[in-house]
Formats: C-alpha cells, sequence, structure tokens
C-alpha cells in the first residue's frame, strides 16, 4: 500500500530529495503501523514520537491504510 508522508523539524534532514517540504511516497505492505515507516525512511526510531494521519493525532502502534497522509515529527522541546 502507499502512504504520503511529510516530515518536520530535525526529521527534515532526513529527506532525501531536494523540496523537503514534499511529502515522500512510501510503500509499505498491507498491516503496516506508523511506527514501521522509521524502518521504511531510515529514520532515528527514538527520533519519531508525534504523528498525525489525516490530520488526526494517532499512537505510533496506530495501523495504515491505503493513501493516507501522515505528518511525523521529533519530541518537541522548548522554554
Amino acid at each position: 500500500m502507499k502512504v504520503y508522508v511529510k516530515l518536520f523539524a530535525l526529521l527534515r534532514q532526513h529527506h532525501p530529495g531536494p523540496d523537503r517540504s514534499v511529502p515522500l511516497e512510501v510503500d509499505l505492505p498491507a498491516g503496516a503501523r506508523v511506527a514501521d515507516l522509521s524502518a521504511a525512511l531510515r529514520l532515528p526510531p527514538k527520533l519519531v514520537r508525534t504523528a498525525f494521519v489525516n490530520n488526526q493525532a494517532v499512537d505510533l502502534q496506530a495501523p495504515l491504510a491505503e493513501g493516507d497522509q501522515v505528518r511525523l515529527f521529533p519530541p518537541i522541546v522548548g522554554g
């Protein structure tokens, strides 16, 4: 199945293309979960902390479906 992933903040440096604002098209096996995107995109697993699928906040163990729009974020820090 294909999902479309946009990387934010520190994760953007792992985007392979010249335009890092363009979502990545990722092929995953049926039954894949949000957490599986770390391996598929070669992201450091501990760096992915927050995910939105189709504009809804989800747990990293949430299942994915064909055509899902995924947004991945690293830990949020600040003061």
